[in-house]
C-alpha cells in the first residue's frame, strides 16, 4: 500500500497539527481497510482464476504427459534402434580403421622398399656410369692410337700411291712394249703354225712320189695318188693365199702344178 505524504508549506499550531494528524490517520485507515477488502476480493477471484487455469494446465501436461509417455516409448525404441546401429557403425569404423592402419603400415613398408629400391639402383646407375664413363675414355683413348696409326698408314700409302704414280710412265710404256711384242710374237706363233701345217702337208705331198706332169691312167694305184697329190698341192695353194704366206711356198706350188706350168702327159703304163 503505498501512503501519501503531503507536505505543510504553512506553519500550523500543536492542535491543528494533531487534528491534521488525528484525520488523516483514520483516512488511512480507513483507506487502508477499503483497499484490503478490495484487495482480498481482487486476489480471491484471481486465485479462482488461477486455480482453473492450473486445472486446465493440469489437465494439458496429464495429456501431455500420456503423450509424451507414448513419444516416450517410440523414442526409447528408435533410441535403441540408433544405439544399436551407431554401435553397428562404430564397429565398422574400428574395423576400417584397423583396415586404413594395417594399410598405412603396408604402404609405409612398400614407400620404404620403394626407397631403398630406388637408393641400390641409383647406386648401381652411378656405378655403372662411372664405369661406362671408364670405358669410354679408354675406347677415346684407344681410338686416338688408332687414328694416329691410320694417319701414319695414310701418309705411307699416300708416299706410295706418289711412288707409284711416279712409276706409271714407265709401266704404261712397258706395257705398250709388251702389247706389240705379244702381237709379234701372235704373228709369229701363228707364222709358225701355218709353216708347220704346210710343211706337213708338203710332206704328204712328197709321200706320194708323184709327178703330176705324167698320169698313168692304167696304174689304178698310182692314179689314186695323182689325185691325192692333186688335192693336197690344191690345198696348199689355197692355205698359203688366205695366210698370206711367203713367196717361197708359191714357187713350190707352181713347180709342182701341171696346170700352170705344162699340160700333163697322160700315159698306159703296166703296173
Amino acid at each position: 500500500m503505498k501512503r501519501k505524504q503531503n507536505r505543510l508549506s504553512m506553519p500550523m499550531n500543536q492542535a491543528l497539527a494533531f487534528a491534521a494528524t488525528t484525520t488523516v490517520v483514520f483516512l488511512g485507515l480507513a483507506g487502508s481497510s477499503i483497499w484490503q477488502y478490495s484487495q482480498r476480493s481482487t486476489d480471491q477471484d484471481l486465485l479462482v482464476a488461477k486455480s482453473n487455469i492450473i486445472l486446465e494446465q493440469q489437465v494439458l501436461i496429464d495429456s501431455l504427459t500420456s503423450a509424451n509417455q507414448g513419444s516416450k516409448q517410440a523414442l526409447t525404441v528408435e533410441h535403441n534402434k540408433l544405439t544399436q546401429k551407431i554401435r553397428s557403425q562404430s564397429k565398422t569404423i574400428e574395423e576400417l580403421q584397423l583396415k586404413s592402419s594395417y594399410q598405412s603400415a603396408q604402404l609405409t613398408r612398400k614407400e620404404s622398399d620403394i626407397k631403398r629400391l630406388r637408393n641400390s639402383f641409383q647406386i648401381e646407375l652411378d656405378k655403372t656410369v662411372a664405369e661406362q664413363h671408364k670405358i669410354i675414355k679408354a675406347e677415346q683413348a684407344g681410338l686416338a692410337i688408332v687414328r694416329d696409326q691410320l694417319k701414319l698408314e695414310s701418309a705411307r700409302l699416300q708416299k706410295q700411291e706418289e711412288q707409284v704414280l711416279a712409276r706409271v710412265g714407265d709401266v704404261e710404256a712397258w706395257e705398250k712394249k709388251k702389247a706389240a711384242f705379244d702381237i709379234l710374237y701372235a704373228n709369229e706363233a701363228k707364222e709358225a703354225v701355218h709353216v708347220t701345217r704346210v710343211d706337213d702337208l708338203m710332206n704328204q705331198f712328197n709321200g706320194l712320189q708323184v709327178d703330176l706332169d705324167v698320169m698313168n691312167e692304167c696304174d689304178k694305184a698310182y692314179l689314186y695318188r695323182y689325185n691325192e697329190a692333186k688335192s693336197i698341192l690344191n690345198h696348199i695353194r689355197t692355205y698359203i693365199q688366205s695366210n698370206n704366206m711367203k713367196d717361197d711356198y708359191y714357187f713350190y706350188v707352181i713347180s709342182n702344178d701341171s696346170l700352170i706350168t705344162a699340160k700333163n702327159r697322160k700315159l698306159c703304163l703296166g703296173s
